[in-house]
């Protein structure tokens, strides 16, 4: 079955018919329209062959999982295991990701959890390698330009996403937590709605020029703050998803986020959940100066 995602077309082998669990990639589906998009990724299920060992580059528990990731001279291995289960899946991609093949089997209930896990894994580290990252985000469309807000869990960017939808007539949520941005072969950066957005059914496959990004802040008043070239790099990259301890991917997904932060830029968004703070985003989204503070 194939996927296309950000315009990228990801081919999972051995998935013959989407599983019920995975609503969410039924709009990604590629179709006949899509045949002359890029395969930046051939997935392979039902084989891995495994072979790492020593302590693991990354060991991170989280959603009552762990996954553990090995950086080795000709690839990255990882290892997937659910809590109070004792089945463990696996993962070997090569080195830009373009080949990865997975011993998960879309037969069980987990095996389709490890696999939609690998499968977003997959996309992230082989997007990267053709200009596009997954940001922790939630993002608003208005026609054929999108505003991204980006922060920390808590912060605030849904609350802001659905302020926009309820007070700037035409606005559409794209994706409420892990929209990817690319940089296009023309300079432009566009984002995308993807399979993940979180706790919020927002399943688009589609795509809008990124003409805004905002760092949200919680604060007493609305008040908008632009930042540098620098800090605008370091509030993207920070929400990003990568692998600091693979020097290569990281350094694609860093040249990606570099782009976007020049083309675009980051503008703090000091904000109460309002219809006001919705007027300072929505002036400075139709503006064309993004260079100074308002």
């Amino acid at each position: 079955m194939r996927f296309s995602i950000a315009g990228m077309t990801l081919n999972v082998k051995g998935l013959e018919r989407l599983p019920t669990s995975w609503r969410n990639y039924e709009p990604f589906i590629a179709t006949a329209d899509d045949g002359q998009a890029k395969t930046i990724c051939e997935m392979e299920c039902g084989h891995c062959p495994w072979d790492a060992d020593g302590e693991p580059a990354v060991s991170n528990a989280f959603d009552g999982k762990t996954l553990r990731l090995w950086v080795k001279p000709d690839g990255i291995a990882v290892s997937l295991r659910f809590h109070g289960d004792d089945a463990t899946y696996h993962l070997r991609a090569n080195r830009d990701w373009s080949e990865v093949k997975t011993d998960c089997l879309p037969t069980t209930g987990l095996g389709c959890l490890a696999l939609g896990d690998f499968l977003m894994i997959s996309f992230i580290y082989s997007s990267a390698y053709h200009d596009t990252v997954l940001v922790h985000g939630s993002c608003v469309r208005l026609g054929d330009a999108s505003a991204l807000f980006i922060g920390p869990s808590g912060v605030g960017k849904s609350t802001h996403s659905r302020l926009w939808t309820q007070h700037v007539k035409g606005a559409e949520l794209l994706n409420d937590d892990q929209p990817a941005l690319r940089v296009l072969p023309d300079g432009k950066v566009y984002v995308y709605g993807t399979p993940w957005s979180g706790k919020t059914p927002c399943y688009i496959n589609g795509g809008a020029r990124l003409k805004a990004v905002f760092r949200m802040a919680q604060a007493a008043a609305n008040k908008a703050v632009f930042l540098d070239g620098a800090n605008s790099f370091c509030a993207l990259l920070d929400m990003t998803s990568l692998i600091k301890a693979d020097i290569s991917t990281f350094s694609k997904i860093s040249d990606t986020v570099a782009r976007v932060a020049e083309k675009v830029g980051v503008c703090v968004l000091y904000n109460l959940p309002d219809k006001a703070a919705v007027e300072t985003s929505y002036g400075i989204f139709n503006s064309d100066n993004h260079c100074a503070d308002v």
